[in-house]
């Protein structure tokens, strides 16, 4: 494995670690979501790593749809959450799963 490649899968670790006890630690849907952008951006990373040295392999084609797809799971979260908030005034998971209507 080249060093380049171990700096990224070390990220990447790290960025899952912390998107997980970001999920993990908090009430706060907006921080939920910003957990588990952090985490689809962590899988960026290790796609790029398998791309590190590669010849043929075009990373800027490859790692294109991936990005798209995480940067529209992070638009259709926060959408949700906007919805979430002008309905209940709070983005406190647990109160809302106890609101009725």
């Amino acid at each position: 494995m080249m060093n380049g490649q171990v700096v990224l899968i070390g990220t990447a670790l790290v960025l899952t670690v912390a998107g997980l006890a970001a999920i993990a630690a908090t009430r706060n849907m907006v921080k939920v979501v910003m957990g588990i952008q952090v985490i689809l951006l962590a899988a960026l990373l290790v796609l790029a790593a398998a791309f590190v040295g590669a010849e043929h392999a075009r990373p800027t084609h490859s790692l294109l749809l991936p990005a798209i797809a995480a940067a529209a799971t992070e638009a259709t979260g926060i959408a949700v959450l906007a919805l979430v908030w002008e309905r209940h005034r709070t983005v406190d998971p647990h109160k809302v799963s106890e609101l009725k209507g």
